[in-house]
């Protein structure tokens, strides 16, 4: 025991010390991108109200990329479509809805990799709430062209008002995981370029990583024991293609590209605590053991 909480101390205060240490990469005078040079893909189910999915697009236009797609499916498609019509016209050209017969978020995301025209594609959750300065931020560390991948820091959404002492305990519950995971990323980072997991719900990649053929077909067709086949765990697969293929990775911790989210606030918290545990034990063991680029 005394051991382990040597180990978990020293772990601590070396982390605490990266993590001090980390700075975000400022904008460039003269930037070789810009927000012209970014493709917004927001995979979408469009299943409750729309509200959340309105204010996230809204929020993602102020930023202005060069266009935002909607990946959704079939029998949802109308209600979007409705949703992007209703939009100032101003707007209406920037948004596009694509689809696909069946919900799966990395077929959702597949279909709508080879519609990016630009350099940069950038995905996002339905959730999100950005800065309208996120995209010179984010594309700052895109000037090394050994960068690959690049994330932001991520904060909880507070709600205009809290219905009960439950909602107020696991607001601060989500809090503090977002928290904890801005620790854990920004430290590792710094120590040796890497990160425990790009997350999906901001993150932005040089378009010729995910748009060359191997990725789709790797990234679509993952396995897992007993050829059974992987639907969630996109970003964590996408993280591990970043170091198997020698990409650099970083992420950007500055209030100006800072992500505000939206977790559960109830008992189905639990329920994406426990989703999130099996995919990470899933991710590593595939790192360590059946990739073993980690070790390399």
């Amino acid at each position: 025991m005394r051991q382990i909480s040597i180990y978990r101390y020293a772990r601590f205060f070396i982390n605490l010390y990266a993590f001090c240490r980390l700075k975000p990469i400022p904008p460039p005078v003269s930037p070789t991108l810009g927000p012209e040079d970014v493709t917004v893909i927001i995979p979408c189910l469009a299943t409750d109200g729309l509200a959340e999915l309105q204010r996230t697009i809204e929020s993602v236009l102020q930023a202005e990329p060069y266009e935002t797609i909607l990946s959704t499916v079939d029998a949802n498609r109308p209600r979007v479509d409705k949703l992007v019509s209703e939009m100032p016209a101003l707007k209406l050209g920037r948004v596009r809805v694509v689809s696909t017969s069946h919900p799966n978020k990395r077929i959702q995301m597949a279909r709508a990799i080879p519609e990016v025209r630009t350099c940069i594609t950038l995905f996002a959750d339905d959730d999100v709430t950005w800065p309208g300065s996120i995209l010179t931020w984010m594309l700052a560390p895109f000037e090394r062209e050994d960068t690959g991948g690049v994330v932001t820091c991520q904060r909880l959404r507070r709600p205009e008002s809290f219905r009960s002492v439950t909602q107020r305990i696991f607001y601060f519950l989500g809090a503090i995981y977002l928290e904890r995971r801005n620790f854990d990323c920004g430290a590792t980072n710094y120590i040796d370029g890497g990160m425990p997991c790009l997350s999906g719900r901001t993150v932005a990649y040089r378009t010729k990583i995910v748009q060359d053929e191997a990725f789709t077909d790797r990234f679509t067709n993952e396995m897992w024991l007993y050829n059974k086949s992987v639907k969630a765990d996109d970003d964590n697969f996408i993280s591990r293609w970043m170091v198997s293929h020698h990409w650099r990775t970083y992420i950007q911790y500055h209030q100006r590209c800072e992500v505000q989210t939206t977790l559960e606030d109830n008992w189905k918290f639990i329920a994406q605590c426990l989703r999130w545990s099996r995919s990470n034990w899933r991710s590593n063991l595939k790192s360590l053991f059946w990739e073993r680029d980690v070790w390399l």
